[in-house]
């Protein structure tokens, strides 16, 4: 769920229909609990319950609790929202003043931790109260792009000063600090599990020299929680660039971190317990054009016995014992807006399933084998599809009218038996 606003209207209630899905529709069956996933999915066809709109355009991602679904603004104005799950009534807006990029926008999800949530806010490390949305303290200038982490009592971010550091979840008061250096582009995504931070952490390994600029290597590490140390660092080196591996998407199960390295175009296994890998990293590739090509996944998703991720061209299964491709479904997707979300054993996803590939460039001749190909047009976008993971039928379709066409879904964030996404100018909630 997400919810950006600048001050929440009362939610408009509003229906439409859904598109007819390309292939295999199935019956709608009961919904059940699914013991990976206990969310109960939106199996039928659904309608638009609820639609908030604050008067901006862009979300960014959301944080749900039981009672209340918190997120901001990613663009314009910024602010940081809280609403009511189950009227869509906004409890509170806020847009502090004085943060580092002046509007308070709102690009991650935020972290909540007992009364406190907590996210980057204009590059501003805010806690604000999750009852009332007043401010309960102020914390660093962050690194562009850092998101917040929370565990144990503790808050966990990337500073623009190049320190990862731990503060006190209820008073901003830091703990510890661990100096990363700066030196290649690499979105902050920490996670904690069980009193361990893992993160990926630039570290200078050769100083400059009068012949030379210092070198670096970005690694995967894991910090205790309480002080910082570091257990252990993933020290696997990709093949085609030096500067190590930068993992985003980041998955975390009992045993395993999974991620994947977009420079790389590659998918890792890092084992919890030593930071040694579960199975070799793997360079995704698939055919474009007539030609293997890596190629970007953004959207992955656990999906209980495997991963799913989303390209320009497919939605692949890797099965997480092994990496290996699981099942596949061509079509047409978006890698930058992918709206993945996994609810008991239906997959929630963007696109166009089962269409044919479009070309990377539009309007031109297309040669495959010495042959011309004539190239499948882009399909329109803002198509929210359900597939059933065990049988991969797909469940249903959904679009919605826009004032900009075919504009894109954002982030989605299932519930019982519905789930909330974002749109443009818009939060709704479908069921």
């Amino acid at each position: 769920m997400m919810c950006r606003l600048l001050g929440c209207a009362a939610a408009a209630v509003m229906a439409f229909g859904a598109a007819t899905a390309p292939f295999a529709q199935t019956e709608t069956r009961p919904n059940v609990r699914d013991g990976a996933n206990a969310i109960v999915p939106l199996r039928a066809r659904p309608i638009e319950k609820l639609t908030i709109n604050p008067g901006f355009r862009d979300w960014g991602p959301a944080t749900l609790t039981e009672t209340t679904l918190f997120a901001g603004n990613a663009t314009n104005k910024g602010g940081l929202f809280a609403i009511d799950l189950a009227s869509g009534r906004l409890k509170w807006s806020a847009r502090p003043a004085g943060t580092r990029s002046g509007a308070p926008f709102v690009a991650t999800a935020p972290a909540v931790f007992g009364e406190a949530v907590i996210a980057p806010m204009g590059n501003t490390l805010v806690a604000l109260s999750a009852a009332t949305g007043k401010e309960l303290w102020r914390g660093p200038n962050t690194e562009l792009g850092a998101a917040a982490a929370a565990g144990g009592g503790l808050a966990f971010v990337l500073g623009e000063d190049g320190f990862f550091r731990a503060l006190d979840a209820a008073t901003g008061r830091e703990r510890w600090k661990v100096e990363f250096a700066q030196f290649k582009a690499c979105k902050s995504r920490p996670v904690v599990r069980n009193g361990v931070v893992y993160v990926s952490r630039g570290v200078r390994i050769a100083e400059a020299t009068p012949n030379a600029p210092a070198r670096h290597m970005r690694y995967l590490v894991a910090l205790d929680a309480s002080t910082g140390q570091e257990r252990w660092r993933y020290a696997h080196a990709p093949t085609r660039i030096s500067t190590g591996a930068c993992l985003g998407q980041p998955i975390v199960t009992a045993d395993t971190l999974f991620g994947f390295d977009d420079d790389e175009s590659t998918l890792y296994a890092i084992n919890l317990a030593n930071g040694r890998d579960r199975w070799p990293p793997l360079v995704v590739q698939r055919s474009v054009e007539g030609r293997q090509r890596p190629i970007a996944v953004g959207g992955l998703v656990d999906a209980g016995p495997v991963l799913i991720g989303v390209s320009k061209t497919v939605l692949i299964a890797f099965d997480k014992a092994t990496g290996r491709t699981a099942w596949e479904i061509p079509g047409q997707y978006s890698d930058t807006a992918p709206s993945t979300a996994v609810a008991g054993r239906v997959l929630y996803f963007q696109g166009h399933p089962g269409a044919a590939p479009a070309a990377e460039v539009q309007d031109r001749i297309v040669y495959v084998g010495g042959k011309p190909v004539t190239p499948a047009p882009v399909l329109p976008g803002g198509r929210l599809n359900a597939l059933d993971l065990e049988t991969r039928a797909l469940l249903w379709s959904f679009s919605r009218p826009t004032a900009e066409p075919n504009w894109n879904f954002g982030h989605v964030a299932p519930v019982d038996g519905g789930l909330w996404v974002d749109s443009y100018q818009a939060l709704v909630k479908l069921q």
